[in-house]
């Protein structure tokens, strides 16, 4: 989306939901879906935030679930060191 921008928090939460809404959608059942949440979300939190989904991740993993009342979603917080020397996503990364 190089050249697009998104005018404020509300705009982009809107967008996420839509992306998310989409995806759960999209997918179809698999052989073990019993034991699969219907939509996980996978976040990082930002740098300096402590271990979890962060001050953004949490209200987006709850509102996904408010705006999907009839699915299951799940979430994981990567697990990453979220320090603000980190100059690189690490080996193997693309640059």
């Amino acid at each position: 989306m190089a050249g697009h921008s998104v005018n404020g928090p509300h705009q982009l939460r809107n967008l996420t939901l839509l992306a998310c809404a989409v995806l759960a959608l999209a997918g179809t059942a698999t052989a073990d879906a019993a034991a699969c949440s219907d939509l996980e979300v996978v976040f990082a939190r930002g740098s300096g935030e402590a271990p979890g989904l962060g001050i953004t991740g949490t209200p987006l993993v709850s509102d996904v679930k408010s705006a999907l009342p009839s699915a299951s979603v799940s979430s994981y917080a990567v697990d990453y060191a979220a320090s603000y020397d980190q100059t690189s996503a690490g080996p193997g990364a693309p640059t």
